[in-house]
């Protein structure tokens, strides 16, 4: 983090140069990311979860809150990072003719926490020559402008109990997406977790009734089976939507959606995850889904010979036979028919649910990174009309809406829509 020293320095001699040029392009949203990519290595990106949001989505942010943010807010961003989210909710609050009578104002409104000191410095002179960008006269000198912002410092902003949050009228947030042990609290069992869904609960049971929050996370919060029991928290807590954004990047491979709301105790349940299914028939009414019962790095070699499957050598809609590989296996093998899907998936994927169909005589072993589909009935046509199903376009946006990882679930693929004339 020590590089981002450099970063600052060119922003302190911004204000005192006045490039309006240079000024501009420190306050573009779009290239914050960029900038800190040049200084700070993608580990350290990823330990500090400093990926930062754009425009197009930082816009979307701040335009959903439920409320409007006026000079008697208080607007929070819990990890704030070098302060984008920040100032995009400072382009939403007016100028005074002065540089000091502005931030003295947007002072009182923007509030902001975050680990690293470097990143707490970035966002202050940011948030100044934001200012500075859009007019004001610059009448007092830097450290003065900074210290305007006493409620942007260095804190953990999951150490809740050093906080007075009564005043905070809105949440803004990007939390980190990096994994961290679970707190082993109210719902949260042993494990590793998503850092963002535990700063989401902590702040929704801190925050006051009636705060608006906006948030970039994770989907896999959304569409997890993992985080069930987070989703049904939110949803008692939060009035507000769920709404799927897309890929966070170009250069960052994870998906996310906005989560927007105000906090109503007894919301009971107003937080739509997923689009409604209108489809009465799914693809758990007519086949058996587990995953394959074999794991190559665990299981030894030993025992009878069976043919084996796994991700390399099942070949997207084929119908296989004959025996392609063998492998000795001492654990659960499978009968055929029954169909294959491979778990790695992608909205970017052509076929979210890439298929193959078994059909050999002999019992086969199965690896664990497929999913196996058994029909009910033990047909082969079954088997049949189930990769039409698979190949369908409506297939794709089916699971596309539902689960935007970069896997699929025993329990996502269990809901698909079975229907063959679409």
């Amino acid at each position: 983090m020590n590089n981002l020293t450099e970063h600052n320095t060119n922003l302190r001699r911004l204000f005192a140069s006045q490039d309006k040029t240079e000024i501009r392009k420190s306050v573009d949203l779009d290239s914050i990311d960029l900038v800190l990519r040049e200084v700070l290595t993608i580990k350290e990106m990823r330990e500090a979860g400093s990926f930062f949001t754009g425009q197009e989505l930082a816009s979307k942010v701040v335009s959903s809150f439920q409320a409007p943010i006026t000079f008697s807010s208080v607007v929070l961003d819990p990890t704030c990072g070098a302060g984008n989210l920040l100032i995009e909710v400072s382009r939403t609050l007016g100028v005074e003719a002065t540089l000091s009578e502005t931030l003295k104002i947007w002072g009182g409104v923007l509030w902001g926490f975050d680990l690293h000191q470097h990143f707490i410095e970035a966002t202050k002179l940011r948030l100044i020559i934001e200012a500075l960008n859009r007019g004001v006269v610059q009448d007092c000198g830097l450290e003065e402008a900074c210290s305007f912002f006493e409620n942007i410092r260095v804190q953990d902003g999951l150490s809740l109990e050093q906080l007075n949050l009564e005043k905070v009228t809105h949440v803004v947030m990007n939390p980190p997406f990096t994994i961290m042990p679970s707190p082993n609290n109210y719902y949260w069992k042993k494990g590793k977790v998503n850092t963002a869904g535990v700063v989401l609960d902590s702040y929704l049971r801190s925050l006051p009734t009636g705060c608006n929050i906006s948030a970039v996370l994770p989907d896999v919060l959304r569409s997890g089976s993992r985080y069930q029991l987070l989703r049904c928290f939110v949803s008692s807590l939060l009035q507000g939507d769920a709404k799927v954004w897309g890929r966070f990047n170009r250069k960052t491979d994870v998906d996310v959606f906005l989560l927007s709301g105000r906090i109503v105790p007894n919301a009971e349940g107003s937080v739509e995850w997923q689009k409604p299914n209108d489809i009465t028939e799914t693809i758990n009414d007519f086949f058996d889904v587990r995953t394959g019962p074999l794991v190559a790095y665990r299981d030894p070699e030993e025992g009878p010979e069976y043919p084996y499957f796994y991700p390399k050598n099942c070949k997207k809609w084929a119908v296989v036979n004959e025996v392609v590989e063998k492998r000795r296996f001492l654990g659960k093998v499978l009968d055929p028919p029954f169909v294959v899907i491979k778990r790695t998936s992608s909205p970017t994927d052509r076929n979210r649910a890439s298929a193959t169909l078994i059909n050999l005589k002999v019992p086969v072993a199965v690896e664990n990174h497929m999913i196996v589909l058994k029909p009910k009935d033990d047909k082969l046509k079954t088997c049949k009309k189930l990769i039409k199903v698979l190949r369908k376009k409506r297939t794709d946006e089916f699971l596309n809406e539902r689960i935007r990882l970069r896997h699929l679930t025993v329990g996502v693929v269990k809901e698909i829509p079975f229907i063959e004339e679409i």
